[in-house]
């Protein structure tokens, strides 16, 4: 059993791998009445072609895939269904799949080692006919419809499929009515097979319980198990050019305004900072430049060439960066043009430096007062990183200014793509 002490916070990880391979991070926190647990599994929908467990040549799988199998994980062969369990301990369960995750978890404040003992139950415990893969892909369906109901989900979507080349970031996490219908029981099982054995996953716990109790329960949860034992997965390797897949692109859809999305693609490896310092640095970047309370921003409102303020992300794609900005008003050339303009001059000062660092580094200690955003820390740590650091904090007081200067000296938009949404009515 290790400890990771979060270095500059009264904060200790307790970590152990066990012999089954599953990685195990628990974090104590007395003051907290309420527990929360991640069971993740390394897999999500962009995992599509790999070669299954025992298998020797690779195979392409359905679309949503991943997805699909996360609902069916919660159907059981006896007993109460899993919703029905977890209610009647008191604890609330769902999960999400995103591309490369699929994350279960519960959180409650009562009966915490029976709710963790059925999660990892239930999520070990596969349960597949062919009626009942038949009767879950109309529900599956109905989500799909769904999600195409909601403008902005299309937007966010299209505007990653519109960044990547080789990647398929953008594709649907649920799949087409096609890909539901191919997907069978044999298919499930051969995708659960392969990923959901616990060398391919983590469970992380938050709770008021003793560490070393917590772990000592897992142990006993999984030594009554028994799993085949796996090397490194094998999936296909994608190369992804630096520019774009599509530069500009305008869709109509059933909105009330005109939404403007800039989205830039940077690679990691022209910053020479790990990717955490790059990101921060990027998002102090476009913050002093286009946030809230800059001036760039009170001014484009003021001039009513926006309604609201600029939307700003910086987010991490394997081994690319996105910086995006959102806007939204009635001139979208204008918007594009004036905010192309300020990526050409963007402005740094040491002031606002300070102010967004210290702000920062206060969010980051807040972090740590409330059971989600404490999981979403670790879980956040454990994706992006492939384990918990213990020197996330330090990263963020030993900021300076010299390094977001180089950083801006490296930044350039050159690689990026632009959506423009507007009004069905508008639509020629």
């Amino acid at each position: 059993m290790k400890k990771i002490k979060l270095e500059g916070l009264d904060e200790v990880v307790y970590f152990e791998k066990l012999e089954n391979g599953l990685d195990v991070y628990v974090l104590k926190k007395d003051k907290f009445n309420y527990f929360s647990a991640y069971f993740i599994t390394n897999y999500g929908a962009l995992i599509d072609n790999f070669i299954p467990i025992n298998e020797d040549k690779m195979h392409k799988f359905p679309d949503g895939i991943a997805h699909f199998l996360e609902h069916k994980l919660f159907e059981q062969e006896k007993g109460p269904s899993v919703l029905e369990k977890f209610f009647s301990l008191g604890g609330i369960c769902n999960a999400f799949t995103n591309y490369l995750f699929t994350t279960y978890y519960v959180k409650g404040s009562d009966n915490f080692y029976e709710n963790l003992d059925f999660l990892i139950d239930y999520v070990q415990s596969p349960y597949f006919t062919d009626e009942n893969v038949e009767k879950e892909k109309g529900i599956i369906k109905q989500e799909a419809l769904m999600n195409k109901d909601d403008p902005y989900r299309t937007f966010y979507f299209k505007s990653l499929d519109n960044l990547f080349v080789n990647l398929k970031y953008g594709k649907s996490l649920v799949g087409s009515f096609d890909d539901i219908d191919s997907i069978t029981k044999e298919d499930l099982y051969r995708c659960y097979n392969t990923f959901y054995n616990p060398a391919n996953m983590c469970l992380i716990v938050v709770s008021n319980e003793d560490e070393e109790n917590v772990i000592n329960k897992i142990k006993d949860n999984q030594n009554k198990k028994t799993f085949d034992k796996i090397n490194k997965i094998q999936k296909e390797v994608i190369e992804e050019p630096e520019y774009v897949s599509k530069e500009y692109e305008e869709i109509y859809d059933n909105v009330s305004k005109n939404n403007v999305s800039i989205s830039i693609k940077l690679p990691f490896k022209k910053f020479n900072l790990d990717k955490m310092q790059t990101m921060i640095y990027l998002q102090m970047l476009l913050s002093m430049n286009f946030g809230r309370i800059s001036d760039f921003n009170l001014k484009l409102k003021k001039e009513n060439i926006i309604d609201g303020n600029i939307g700003i992300d910086v987010s991490e794609y394997d081994d690319y960066v996105i910086m995006n900005l959102d806007a939204s008003g009635n001139d979208t050339d204008n918007i594009i043009n004036i905010i192309n303009e300020k990526l050409d001059n963007l402005t740094l000062s040491m002031e606002d430096f300070e102010l967004i660092k210290k702000s920062m580094i206060s969010n980051f200690v807040y972090y740590f007062t409330k059971i989600d955003s404490t999981m979403g820390f670790l879980f956040n740590e454990y994706c992006n990183n492939g384990k918990i650091n213990s020197d996330t904090f330090i990263k963020y007081k030993n900021l300076n200014f010299n390094e977001l200067e180089y950083v801006n000296k490296c930044f350039n938009h050159k690689n990026k793509s632009i959506i423009v949404m507007k009004p069905l009515a508008k639509k020629e």
